[in-house]
């Protein structure tokens, strides 16, 4: 039976959106969105990894579960580490799964996706991804793309992550959803990894496992969750959520 461990990592210090984790979208804080969704998918227990101490005191304040972490740690997944290696029942999780706490309106249904990938033992490490329905996101360089071979029905494997349309001259291009799922040994040994050249040059941590031979299953999910980076992100929410509001 797998028992699940959610982290969502977050800091206020953002280069590219400062604050993130507490802006109000449509009466609600970004963190608390993301929270609200890990718990109502029901697959684990959740909880905030923070570094700040308006994030803590907004949590206490919510009575969300949180972990204090250092501040100066390189990446959300550092972030999650450090955080799980606090949690005194460590041992009794078999997955742990790391949440971007930065998608407000995430469905349940994603996160369950990813655990159902983990019904193979043997898989290590999964994440998702999403047909691109959207043309203009096939050259956007803040939209990762996947090559992906197939494994069977549901599953894929990753081959390559990108920042450019690939694999070139594609029929569809898939968007990578970034959540991902780890077995805590996995977890462990990625982090004792070095950097790699094409996680330098990508500036994506996910090619520190392919180049170290590690499998990253991926599974398929309709309508990807918006993340939002930057400020002109969360102008385009509110754009699209004021639109809804009028149909």
């Amino acid at each position: 039976m797998t028992k699940a461990l959610i982290i969502i990592p977050v800091r206020m210090s953002s280069i590219r959106f400062p604050g993130k984790p507490l802006i109000n979208i449509n009466g609600k804080t970004m963190i608390e969105r993301v929270w609200n969704c890990a718990v109502q998918a029901n697959i684990g227990d959740v909880y905030v990894a923070c570094c700040d101490k308006l994030v803590k005191k907004f949590l206490i304040e919510r009575k969300i579960p949180y972990i204090c972490t250092k501040k100066n740690l390189k990446s959300g997944t550092d972030r999650v580490y450090q955080a799980f290696l606090k949690i005194k029942n460590r041992d009794s999780y078999n997955l742990v799964i790391n949440l971007q706490g930065d998608l407000p309106f995430l469905k349940t249904s994603h996160l369950r996706s990813l655990v159902s990938i983990f019904k193979n033992k043997d898989y290590q490490m999964a994440s998702l991804a999403s047909k691109i329905i959207d043309s203009e996101k096939i050259k956007d360089k803040n939209v990762v793309k996947i090559a992906m071979t197939k494994c069977n029905s549901n599953v894929y494997r990753a081959v390559y992550f990108s920042r450019l349309p690939i694999p070139y001259g594609s029929k569809d291009y898939y968007e990578h959803v970034g959540i991902y799922g780890y077995k805590p040994k996995m977890l462990k040994s990625f982090m004792a990894m070095k950097s790699s050249k094409l996680e330098f040059s990508e500036k994506l941590e996910q090619l520190r496992a392919l180049e170290n031979l590690v499998d990253i299953y991926i599974g398929i999910v309709k309508d990807p969750p918006m993340s939002i980076d930057t400020p002109t992100d969360l102008k385009k929410l509110k754009k699209k959520l004021n639109r809804r509001k009028k149909l």
